[in-house]
């Protein structure tokens, strides 16, 4: 990639970072060597930006092989030792580079000092020249996923009962045309590759009964074309070919572009458009060859947060102890509904009640960090941690505490999730939309009939979405002895972040951080081929 024996680290800038998981992946090492590097991370949430700016600083010390302070460990572990403000006293030099290198901005606001005009000069400054580079991000999902969507055209369907009026409020949703701010990018800088993340949703999505996702393509096969469109600027003339991860050319099929990342080791069915753009000088001489993913073996939940020190539930509305919870647990089986339970529920549930009696686990994890060196060849790991961070439970309310003791014995036995149909009438949520077992036949098709879902052991976990901030009935965790849906960290190790990685921000924004990203671990296989590309065009020193 240079002339000079000693290859140039690739720069990469992120656009709608988020907590950085895409970034994650590709700041790992590539067959020993750091390959690719940060420079610029731009995100407009406070939250997602002290992360992103912490992560920065943590890794300043990686990419100088200098071991990472002692500091940042007390800070991240929540000891009360230190305070980001000493930290980043202690460490000046690493923490003006991630103050420079996490950039708190609002993509698409362009009058006043946040413009465009500030953000060029950022990125220009972060490049320092270099004019091949690897641009990544994932323009906000919300007005394409499929959810979001018929949630929105399904409200206004209600009260003015035409699609065509619902399909044009929803698309006025600025959300939806952020991925022009991309795209802008793209016409302006001209960078060797970009990856773009989206949900599914963008691939059936429709504006004025037409698909979307044809002319995003269209877009971002000529930035500069569909800049001028657009009334945006644009410095350059190149062209991209936007090909599949999947299979390593330009697909026949939009659904190529599709990722299945059960497929590819990550231990949850997250299902993501990923495009990976090549700009035209460099397409031909890399052969128009490029890798594509490998399938990898599953990592089940069991896999992922199996080993994770086992807590206990918490109580809302009252006091909240280990012995007014498990009294409370204690009286499932003096409940009506009880009775209608199998034999073998009724079996189950009696047993653990038996082991729970010796259960004295906290609500958030005080036990020493346990490193595990199979997991992911060891990707989690890190063995200078001396606890779990991020992992410690809600407090559930006493209703909710039965049905997530049901719904994980039913997981156990059953090696699924039940559905509210299998539930007894009695321990239904009291919600107006839901159908009771008497009911049912006289009224419409239950919705949301997986409203209760435990993430059983022996398969990989459901897709961890932003919900999870909201509340954890989704994603109740298959141990029967917690009671309790998953704490921050075991949603980051079903999203494959590494153990050491921290989430700034109070429990619901990370949760917010965790359910929205990209697994780093996907990412980082991403990078391989993306690395591929990079060292097949500029082998001979032709990067300027």
């Amino acid at each position: 990639m240079s002339n000079n024996k000693k290859e140039k680290i690739i720069p990469v800038i992120d656009l709608f970072a988020g907590p950085g998981g895409l970034n994650e992946g590709f700041s790992h090492a590539i067959q020993g060597q750091y390959r690719f590097k940060s420079v610029l991370s731009v995100e407009k949430e406070l939250p997602e930006h002290q992360t992103l700016s912490l992560r920065a600083f943590y890794r300043y010390f990686l990419y100088r092989n200098i071991p990472v302070p002692k500091e940042y460990y007390d800070y991240v572990q929540q000891r009360n030792a230190i305070t980001r403000e000493i930290l980043w006293d202690l460490y000046p030099d690493a923490a003006a580079e991630a103050d420079r290198e996490a950039l708190q901005f609002t993509l698409g606001e362009d009058d006043g000092p946040q413009g465009f005009s500030f953000l060029a000069e950022k990125i220009k400054t972060a490049l320092n020249g270099n004019k091949n580079w690897l641009l990544i991000g994932g323009p906000p999902c919300q007005a394409y996923s499929l959810v979001g969507r018929s949630k929105q055209l399904g409200e206004l369907k209600k009260t003015e009962n035409t699609i065509a009026k619902a399909e044009q409020k929803f698309y006025q949703d600025p959300r939806h045309k952020l991925y022009r701010q991309y795209l802008r990018i793209l016409a302006y800088f001209a960078p060797a590759v970009f990856v773009m993340e989206n949900v599914k949703g963008i691939l059936s999505a429709k504006l004025n009964g037409e698909l979307i996702f044809p002319k995003i393509l269209k877009d971002l096969k000529t930035p500069h074309l569909s800049a001028k469109e657009y009334g945006l600027e644009s410095h350059n003339t190149h062209s991209y070919h936007i090909l599949s991860f999947v299979t390593g050319r330009e697909p026949q099929e939009p659904s190529d572009y599709l990722i299945k990342s059960e497929l590819y080791g990550i231990p949850q069915a997250r299902h993501r458009v990923i495009l990976l753009g090549v700009r035209d000088d460099i397409w031909g001489v890399t052969g128009k060859n490029v890798k594509s993913l490998k399938l990898r073996k599953q990592t089940t939940v069991a896999d992922a947060i199996g080993k994770l020190p086992a807590l206990r539930s918490g109580l809302s509305h009252q006091e909240d102890s280990i012995e007014s919870w498990k009294n409370y647990l204690r009286h499932i089986v003096d409940e009506k509904f009880f009775a209608e339970f199998s034999l073998k529920v009724q079996q189950t549930i009696k047993a653990y009640a038996i082991k729970r009696e010796k259960f004295f686990a906290e609500r958030s994890s005080d036990e020493c960090y346990q490193e595990d060196k199979k997991l992911l060849n060891n990707w989690y790991s890190d063995p200078l941690l001396q606890c779990n961070l991020n992992h410690e439970t809600r407090a559930h309310m006493e209703s909710d505490l039965y049905r997530y003791l049901y719904v994980s014995v039913m997981g156990e036995l059953q090696k699924r999730s039940p559905q509210l149909k299998d539930f007894p009438d009695e321990l239904l949520p009291k919600h107006k939309n839901v159908i009771k077992k008497s009911d049912i036949g006289k009224k419409k098709e239950q919705k949301f009939a997986d409203r209760f879902k435990v993430q059983v052991w022996c398969n990989h976990s459901s897709t961890i979405t932003s919900h999870i901030s909201k509340d954890g009935h989704y994603f109740i965790h298959p141990d029967p002895l917690q009671c309790r849906s998953l704490t921050v960290r075991e949603a980051a190790r079903l999203q494959t972040f590494p153990d050491n990685y921290f989430f700034e921000g109070n429990r619901t924004q990370q949760y917010h951080q965790v359910g929205n990203a990209v697994p780093p671990f996907l990412a980082h296989q991403l990078s391989q081929i993306v690395f591929d590309i990079f060292s097949k065009a500029f082998s001979k020193g032709t990067e300027e």
